[in-house]
Parts: structure tokens; sequence; C-alpha cells
């Protein structure tokens, strides 16, 4: 065999033999495909009607559209039979009335060109086998009408797959003569811009996923990464519904998806160019630097970002406790801080909320900001530690040697923060607490070193606030008991160990039977009595009392 000078693109003819394979479509796959067909063909109105016929239930999807001429389209694959200007705005690749392969099917249709009635019975062997099937006259309205015999496995789906069918169909839909409920693919949107045959809604949320439908066609909607904006502040994401767009293609036969072709590639700049424009008309925005950039570069000229960040809160030893923080700061005076772990953050936030020089400017570093002149010009805490004087020596609380001190009193404690920016320099606040632990190195909060200013430096509430910061993480071993028991119980013993350091061993033991009674005996008390306990060593002695007015 000689090599061919030349090849040509065909489809060979035992591909029929395999339409079955090739359209294996559910229920509502066949609705949107046969109303797709009605809405070309221009039709008012399709009909879904369940009727009966010799004791079996069938399904019948009739159309007031222009009808079919030549039955023999019916199954030409890849031969739509539209005319021109349908061909060339919907790409209907004649092959809709497949999504019945391997069903039977009865076909009425009249056209209105001719005014001829016909009628085809196709049995569910003839879709692959090439029988020849006989076409007979018949009275029939204009328009076309399917018959299918209707499944146990249809009947249960019918009503949710006609009403998904219809939901985003420009054409109304009928179910047994009550009229669907049909929506606007762009519905709720804060902006919608038509070109270039198109719908863009913007929405600004977070909705949307990469597992959402974002095009519609017709009522056909498929998932199809699109893109989207977020500043810090909105989240704009966007929803396509397709007027006139023969370029933009659904890939064949399932049509779940889109073809990736030049078209669509052009229509996620246009929707990146169209979020950047509506952005652009609401003033300001937070935008990371990069899509600002993004933006320019597709000839949409921002202002730079709003000088915004978030407030600064210090780290925590538990990764599932979320720091807690104010709203956003806004100024062109914010000082950044870099990270510095949960023992130096939370001690150094204390000192500087008593302290007060520092308030609302304290913000968390973001390095998608980088590349605008403000946040370029920020200063920024780029060291953090505690200088420690006592019994005459000075011990440095940051580096990476501990010092070891025991927790108590020491004679005396700052923090000192090291700036830079436009002028670097060293700040010095008195502080009156510093907890010195090593996560990697200390099991329980029982191995911190709490040193202090003075005894009166700090409340054991407050001292217990800073150790659930510093020390407290869950654990999630599978044995482990629950986030918040095991939370209860590391307040219920650091409640104790301060008090006990900062007021004595009686005025723990008091706070321990307090907190025990709270949470175990409290809620015993009858509404309007009390109850009077002498507990000892060996003896407990309880009444219960009126609880005296005033």
């Amino acid at each position: 065999m000689s090599i061919p000078a030349i090849i040509r693109s065909q489809v060979d003819p035992a591909a029929v033999t395999k339409v079955t394979r090739l359209f294996n479509n559910t229920l509502g796959d066949v609705l949107s495909e046969l109303i797709q067909n009605a809405r070309r063909a221009g039709a008012t109105v399709v009909d879904l009607c369940v009727t009966e016929a010799g004791g079996m239930p069938y399904l019948t999807v009739s159309d007031d559209g222009a009808g079919i001429e030549d039955p023999s389209v019916i199954l030409a694959l890849g031969r739509s039979g539209w005319d021109d200007m349908v061909s060339r705005r919907e790409d209907p690749a004649g092959m809709g009335v497949f999504s019945l392969a391997g069903r039977q099917v009865e076909v009425r249709s009249c056209a209105r060109t001719t005014g001829e009635g016909w009628r085809i019975e196709i049995g569910s062997d003839d879709w692959e086998s090439g029988t020849p099937i006989s076409v007979t006259s018949c009275s029939h309205p204009f328009g076309t009408q399917f018959r299918v015999p209707l499944d146990e496995q249809w009947a249960k789906a019918l009503d949710a797959a006609a009403q998904n069918a219809a939901r985003y169909c420009p054409l109304p839909v009928r179910l047994n003569g009550t009229l669907l409920k049909r929506q606007d693919w762009l519905e709720g949107a804060d902006t919608i811009v038509e070109q270039d045959g198109v719908r863009i809604g913007l929405f600004n949320d977070y909705r949307a996923t990469r597992f959402s439908p974002s095009v519609n066609f017709h009522g056909v909607t498929v998932i199809c990464p699109l893109p989207s904006v977020g500043e810090k502040d909105r989240n704009w994401w966007v929803r396509v519904d397709i007027v006139d767009a023969p370029d933009l293609q659904l890939v064949l036969p399932a049509r779940k998806e889109m073809v990736e072709n030049r078209s669509l590639v052009e229509l996620r700049t246009t929707i990146r160019r169209t979020i950047y424009r509506h952005i652009q008309s609401l003033g300001s925005h937070r935008l990371p630097y990069e899509q600002w950039r993004g933006a320019e570069d597709l000839g949409v000229v921002l202002p730079e970002a709003r000088p915004e960040l978030a407030a600064w809160a210090p780290s925590r030893a538990d990764y599932s406790s979320d720091a807690v923080r104010s709203g956003p700061l806004s100024g062109d005076n914010l000082l950044l801080v870099d990270h510095f772990g949960p023992a130096l953050e939370q001690c150094a936030d204390f000192a500087l909320a008593k302290d007060g020089c520092f308030d609302g400017r304290l913000a968390t570093p973001d390095d998608t900001m980088s590349g605008y002149a403000w946040y370029d010009r920020l200063a920024r805490v780029t060291g953090l530690r505690f200088e420690v004087v006592k019994d005459g020596e000075t011990f440095a609380l940051g580096t990476a040697d501990f010092p070891g001190l025991e927790s108590g009193p020491v004679d005396r404690l700052d923090l000192i923060l090291e700036i830079s920016g436009p002028t670097a320099e060293t700040v010095v606040i008195s502080a009156p607490v510093a907890i010195e632990y090593d996560d990697g190195l200390c099991c329980t909060f029982e191995e911190a070193n709490i040193l202090l200013a003075s005894m009166e430096a700090v409340t054991p509430s407050e001292l217990v606030h800073l150790l659930e910061g510093v020390c407290f993480c869950s654990s999630d071993d599978r044995d482990a008991d629950s986030w918040d028991t095991q939370h209860d119980r590391f307040l219920l013993d650091a409640q104790e160990m301060t008090t006990r350091l900062l007021l004595g061993d009686d005025a723990a033991l008091i706070e321990r039977l307090r907190a025990i009674l709270a949470y175990r005996a409290q809620w015993f008390v009858p509404e309007g009595r009390q109850f009077v306990a002498v507990i000892g060593r060996d003896a407990i002695d309880i009444r219960i009392e009126p609880l005296l007015a005033g």
C-alpha cells in the first residue's frame, strides 16, 4: 500500500453504531436538548405532558416552532437541518435528537413552510442498526412533538428535571399545563454589562466556587473557569449569559463544558476589564498591588488602593483560636509589626495597651500591598524583646538564648522595639509582665517563667488571659478530650497557679474551690435560696437558707 498524497477529515459510518454510548443522557440532558431545539425553531412555548396509552405512561415534549421539513435529519448524525442564520448563531451540530439514542421514540412534526405533517416511530435498536424507518403522513399542528415511554426512574426525576431545564431558559416551559418558574441567570448582580453578544453579571460575595456553573447557554448552565478579582473587603466574580455569541461553543456531544478557544480567551479578558471598570466607577478600592497593575495593563487606570490594613493582634499558641482583631486601620502613619511568636507578642501587646503610645497604629503586614507608595513608606517593628534586670544583672528575653529566670518580681522590666523606616529608632516602654516560654521545649504552662515588674503589675485574670494566648494549644489526638473540655481545664489550672503566684497559697485554694463549686454545684441552688457550707477535712456541714434581701 502506498502512502496517499492527501487526506481529508471524515466520519466513519461505523460511528453511528456507537451512538448509544456517545449519547447516554439523563432526563435533564434530554429535556435541555429538546427545549433548545424548540427555541431554535422559534417556538413560543414548550409543553411537557405525561400521557397514557395502552396502559403505559409516556412523556411528550411538544413545541409550536417552525417544524421539521425533512424527517431524514432526525437520524442524520451531525446534519442539523437548520437554516444558515441559526447555524451561524447557534452551532446546533445536529446532535440534539440523539440525546434520546437507545430509546423508543415517536416523532410528529409539521413544517410551517410546507404545511405537511409526518410521523415516524424509532425503535430502541434503530438508532444503531440502520434499519429503514417508515415515514407516514399525519395531521399535526405546526411544530414538533416527541413521545417516549416514561420509565419509573424518569417518572421520579421528572418534576426536578423539568424545573431545572426551564429555570434559566428564555422560552416558557409548561409541565402538565403548569408554567414552570423561570429566573434571570444574572439575578442579584451588582451590575450587568452587555457586549459582544453576552451579558456579564458582576457579583460581590463569596458564593462562587470553581465547581459552580458560571455560563448560561440559553438555559443550559455549565461550569467554566472565569476570572474573579478579590479586594480586601470585596470579592468580584461573574456569571455570563449567552445572547448571540456563536464562537463561544460547548464541547460535544455532552455539552457540559466550554470549548477552550480564542473567543473564550477573549471573553476572560473582557471579564477582567469589566470588573476593573466597575471598581473604577466605585471611586476607591483595596486591590492587591499586582491586581492594580493588572488593571493598568488592560487600560483601566485606577488610583492607588486606600491606605488601609488589618489591625495587628498578637499571635496565639493554639492554631484553632483566631486572633481577635479590630476593624481595618487607615492612615499614612501605620506601624507594621513583624512576627515574633506568641510569648513575645502577647506580653508586648499587653504592655503596649497599658502604655497607649501606639494606639490605633499597629497593623499586620500585607505583602500583597507591597509596591504601593504609601505601603512601602510605612515604618515596621523589626525587633522585639524584653530587657530584664534582676539582682544587678541584665538579661534579654527574645533572643535565641533564654535566661531561665524563676517566676516572680524583677528589679526592672522593659519592652524594647526596634523600628525601621525612613528613620530608624529604638523605643523603650515599661512592661508589666513578660513570659518566658518555648513551645518547642515546654509541654505545659507550669513550665512558663513569669517575670513581673511588681506583684501588683497584673491581676490574676489578666495573667490567665496571657497564659492562654502564650501556652494553650489543644490536642487533636483521637483520644483527646474536646477542645472545650481541654480549654476549660487549662483555665481552671491557670487560674489557680496565677492566684498562688500573685496572692499566695490560701487565695489559690479559695479560688480553686470557688471555680469547682461554680462549675459543679452552683446550678443546684434553688431560685431565691442559698447554700451555706462549712467544709473540713473530716466533715461537711451544709445548710439551705432563704436568700437575704438586698
